[in-house]
């Protein structure tokens, strides 16, 4: 990473804390996951989330249902229609089927 890319990461991350999860609403804001496993921290900045109302987590693209607990998220600043969330948690469900 150059001394640019460090820069800008650490402009993106000031700009768009960490957030905890108690603070995230179901209400189709589109997010990015930080999540802890034995290898460390891992935050995969092109996959998008969103909380349905149902309580559970569901990644956009490919769509799957989240089963391992996030440790934060932060907003993306977008927020999906219900409709957009009902089709990606029907495509998740055709997939698993």
């Amino acid at each position: 990473m150059t001394i640019a890319e460090r820069k800008a990461r650490e402009a993106h991350d000031r700009e768009n804390p960490w957030r905890s999860m108690s603070e995230a609403k179901a209400d189709g804001l589109i997010c990015n996951l930080l999540f802890d496993d034995m290898a460390g921290h891992h935050s995969l900045e092109d996959m998008k989330y969103f909380l349905d109302t149902d309580g559970h987590w569901y990644r956009i693209d490919p769509p799957e249902r989240i089963w391992r607990s996030p440790m934060n998220w932060r907003p993306a600043y977008v927020r999906m229609t219900p409709e957009r969330r009902a089709l990606i948690k029907k495509r998740y469900e055709e997939s698993v089927a």
